[in-house]
């Protein structure tokens, strides 16, 4: 494996996400069950099938807790935008960053934070389909950069929920100051096709998808700093210490987002090792997590168009309640399919907001996109 550079990389415009291809094998063994589905029918296909998930595997994705703070994306944030921000006079003023959704760390608030820029927060989701509500946006601080880092916390998918979007974009537009706007992918293909947003922000920028030697860095590095450094990671399967050939399928599979990626890396680590270290011949003195094979993920098939009606009202808001999902979806009863989502554990709830779970989401997207939604763009 090569060293990687020591200066950080820069986001990439929108459109050129270099999204991390699947090993030879691995695409082999997905095209094979291609052809296999055209000839057996959907009704078998198990991404869409009634079973749930394992009892354990229910338990394992339930332990897991926040995340780490991905440090190495605010780095290629702050080498992205450091220069501009001191630029007194600047080509543009505004600046889009479209990410990944499901940003639990929310980076670009992390960026903003570390730097001690001022953060513009949203109003409260209750007001912004009422469009008499004042909603006092300024743009006058001291501070030398001004950042919205969620423009989806700043609407909702509704005839009446557009009006305060509209009015701080043009805002932002007009106050010929530093402004970092950050939206998510699913939010801003919507916004750019309800109000034309792309016509008053420039193009997006996007940071750049985790390769394999990316993720192995990462993750290591943050078994290292929960005191797993002294720890071997082997296959189930073969017993074999997981290299490049591993991450390089969970860089695929996660579609290079890092947060993704850690999710579905902890749930395939084993809570009870012993039986595989029983069956395997290790060191005496080693301490072994072993990995068992990646987590499949499976969407209910009762009420299928509902659910992914669901699902991407989610993740276009970044989440919702009951009552707010209700309200952006075609019909009023969308929270009913919300119990067998989080069944089937592709949709979590927390505070009685409910969000689509990272490890599921290239499995959510894959589905949405099969079934002809508009898709987002990296």
């Amino acid at each position: 494996m090569s060293e990687p550079s020591s200066e950080p990389l820069t986001f990439n415009t929108l459109g050129n996400y270099q999204w991390p291809s699947m090993p030879a094998d691995e695409s082999i063994r997905g095209f094979g069950w291609q052809i296999w589905k055209r000839f057996k029918g959907t009704a078998d296909d198990p991404s869409v099938s009634d079973p749930l998930l394992k009892w354990d595997n229910k338990k394992r994705l339930e332990r897991i807790t926040d995340a780490p703070a991905c440090e190495t994306v605010v780095t290629e944030m702050e080498a992205t935008f450091g220069d501009w921000a001191k630029d007194k006079n600047p080509s543009r003023w505004l600046q889009l960053v479209v990410m990944p959704p499901i940003d639990i760390n929310n980076v670009v608030r992390m960026w903003a934070r570390s730097n001690g820029h001022h953060v513009i927060e949203p109003p409260p989701r209750e007001l912004l389909l009422d469009r008499s509500a004042e909603v006092n946006v300024s743009f006058d601080y001291d501070a030398s950069v001004v950042v919205i880092p969620q423009l989806e916390r700043w609407f909702l998918r509704h005839q009446d929920g557009l009006c305060h979007v509209r009015k701080l974009l043009q805002h932002a537009a007009g106050a010929h100051r530093h402004c970092v706007i950050g939206c998510n992918s699913w939010a801003w293909q919507f916004l750019d096709k309800a109000i034309c947003a792309g016509r008053l922000l420039p193009v997006g920028l996007v940071p750049n998808a985790f390769d394999a030697q990316r993720l192995q860095s990462w993750l290591i590095d943050a078994a290292e700093r929960e005191g797993k450094g002294d720890h071997a990671f082997r296959l189930v399967e073969s017993g074999d210490i997981v290299g490049s050939v591993y991450f390089a399928k969970l860089a695929a599979r996660s579609l290079g987002i890092p947060l993704v990626a850690w999710q579905q890396w902890q749930l395939a680590i084993q809570t009870d090792p012993g039986k595989m270290q029983k069956k395997r011949e290790t060191s005496p003195d080693e301490k072994t997590y072993w990995l068992s094979k990646f987590e499949e993920f499976h969407l209910p098939s009762d009420d299928a168009d509902a659910s992914l009606l669901t699902l991407h009202a989610l993740l276009i808001h970044d989440g919702l309640t009951a009552e707010e999902l209700d309200e952006v979806m075609p019909s009023v009863d969308g929270s009913n399919v919300l119990p067998s989502l989080q069944a089937a554990r592709v949709i979590e709830s927390q505070q009685g907001r409910c969000r689509c779970i990272p490890a599921a989401y290239p499995a959510i997207r894959s589905k949405l996109v099969d079934a002809g939604f508009s898709k987002d763009k990296l």
